[in-house]
């Protein structure tokens, strides 16, 4: 009983190790899109469109949540969704 346990605590460690080294972390930069045109705003929330047509970059804006109802202008733009329940289709 004793030889189990203590080749039990010896053998966990090493095994940890082992999966240490075997699983690679992913790198930062597999599987990331990197887009060179970021001059396109969609506005997901009310607040945010304020302050985007606050700063003066209306000309920018290309969508708008269904939270996004002031300033009336904004209404004029497509609507993704309410924030909350986004799908990638609409963005």
């Amino acid at each position: 009983m004793r030889f189990v346990l203590s080749f039990r605590a010896a053998v966990a460690p090493m095994l940890g190790v082992l999966l240490a080294v075997a699983i690679q972390p992913a790198r930062a930069e597999e599987g990331t899109t990197v887009f060179s045109d970021t001059s396109r705003i969609a506005s997901i929330g009310g607040s945010i469109t304020e302050i985007v047509y606050a700063l003066g970059e209306e000309g920018r804006l290309v969508a708008r949540d269904s939270t996004s109802d002031y300033p009336e202008a904004a209404a004029k733009l497509p609507d993704v969704g309410h924030m909350r329940a986004l799908s990638p289709e609409g963005v």
